[in-house]
C-alpha cells in the first residue's frame, strides 16, 4: 500500500474508498524560525511526522494513507521577519473545508488533520465545529505534540519558557531530520518570560489570551531554548511523537465509520 495519496492514480483512489483507509491531512506554515532553522520548518516537519505515523500503522496492518500537506497558515504574528508568508484566516478555513469535502466525495471518509503550527489551533477547532454542524462531516484533529505531552515533559531539559517556537523541542527535530540545514552558529535563546496568566511555553498555557507579533516577544524569532537541542534527542522525540501519533490511528481505524455528509438519523 502506498503512503502517500499524491502517488496513487484515480482508478487507484477509486479502489481505496473501499479500503476505509484512515487519511492523514498534514497542516503546516511558512514562517520564520530564528536565525538557525528555515522558514520551512513547520510543514516539513509536520508532513514527516504524519508520513512516520502512517508507516507505523502500516505495519500494525491499519491503511494508513498521507494527503498533501497544506504548506502554508496562519502567521500574521510573524509577517515582521522577512519570508514568512501568511493567509487569512477565512482563506485557511475554507481551504481546509474544500480539501476535506473534495476527500469526502471521492469517499475518503475517515480523516485526521495533524496540525504543526500553533497559530492554526484556534481556526482548525473551528474548522472542526464548521465541517460537523454546517456541512454534516466528521473528522478528527489535533497538533502533533498534543499526543505526547506528558513525554515531552519528560524528555524536555529547559525550564518553563523553553518549549516555544525555533525552542528546544523543533531545533531537536530539524537536528534529526535534516541536521545539514540547521545553522548552529546561529542559535540564540530567548525564554519567555511574562505573565504566567498568558502562557510562556508549549506545556503550559495560560487562562488569558493575549495577542502579540513575534517582533514584541523577540529580535530574532526565537522563543524558548534551543542550545539544549540535540541530534540524538530529537531522534528519540520523534519516534515517541510518531508512536503515540499511529496509536491513536490504530484507534481511530476501529471507530464507527463516519456517515460524511448523510443523515445518520
Amino acid at each position: 500500500m502506498k503512503i502517500n495519496l499524491n502517488d496513487y492514480t484515480w482508478e487507484e483512489a477509486k479502489d481505496l474508498a473501499d479500503l476505509d483507509p484512515v487519511i492523514l491531512l498534514p497542516l503546516g506554515a511558512f514562517e520564520q524560525h530564528g536565525k538557525h532553522l528555515p522558514l520551512k520548518v513547520d510543514e516539513f516537519m509536520v508532513n514527516k511526522i504524519a508520513i512516520e505515523s502512517a508507516n507505523k500503522s502500516l505495519v500494525k496492518n491499519v491503511k494508513t494513507v498521507v494527503a498533501p500537506v497544506i504548506w502554508t497558515g496562519y502567521s500574521p504574528h510573524h509577517m515582521d521577519f522577512a519570508g514568512t508568508i501568511s493567509i487569512k484566516d477565512e482563506t485557511l478555513t475554507n481551504l481546509i473545508i474544500d480539501i476535506v469535502e473534495s476527500l469526502v466525495k471521492n469517499k475518503l471518509e475517515r480523516i485526521l488533520i495533524i496540525n504543526g503550527h500553533g497559530g492554526n489551533i484556534a481556526i482548525l477547532k473551528n474548522v472542526g465545529q464548521k465541517l460537523k454542524y454546517d456541512k454534516n462531516i466528521y473528522i478528527a484533529t489535533s497538533s502533533y505534540w498534543d499526543f505526547a505531552m506528558k513525554e515531552i515533559n519528560d524528555w524536555r531539559k529547559s525550564e518553563l519558557g523553553g518549549i516555544n517556537h525555533a525552542c528546544e523541542m523543533e531545533t531537536s527535530l530539524m537536528l534529526h531530520i535534516e541536521e545539514n540545514i540547521v545553522k548552529k552558529n546561529k542559535i540564540e535563546d530567548n525564554p519567555l518570560k511574562r505573565s504566567p496568566y498568558t502562557g510562556v511555553d508549549l506545556l503550559l498555557g495560560g487562562p488569558v489570551g493575549v495577542s502579540a507579533s513575534f517582533k514584541e516577544l523577540s529580535p530574532h524569532g526565537v522563543i524558548g531554548s534551543p542550545s539544549l537541542a540535540t541530534k540524538e534527542r530529537g531522534s528519540q522525540l520523534f519516534d515517541v511523537i510518531t508512536d503515540k501519533i499511529s496509536n491513536f490511528i490504530c484507534d481511530f481505524s476501529t471507530w464507527k465509520k463516519p456517515l460524511n455528509g448523510k443523515n445518520d438519523k
